[in-house]
């Protein structure tokens, strides 16, 4: 199992874009669950799936800048 580190602070586009860069892959993009505007991901390739989430989730209307995370895998 593959574990990624997580910034301190960033948001879904920054850290998705620094691993591309930095590792290759796919970017992904899909609605948020947090509001109506996009939540990127990252994935090396096509299988498992990585994302930055804040660590104080909230409903808003525009995405927060930057925000306190951790790195969570999924399928």
């Amino acid at each position: 199992m593959c574990k990624l580190r997580a910034p301190q602070w960033s948001n879904c586009l920054l850290w998705a874009l620094a691993r591309l860069w930095k590792r290759g892959g796919y970017l992904l993009v899909r609605r948020s669950g947090f509001g109506h505007f996009p939540h990127f991901l990252w994935s090396r390739d096509l299988r498992r799936v990585w994302s930055y989430c804040p660590l104080q989730p909230s409903r808003r209307l525009l995405p927060p800048p930057l925000f306190r995370g951790y790195v969570k895998g999924g399928q």
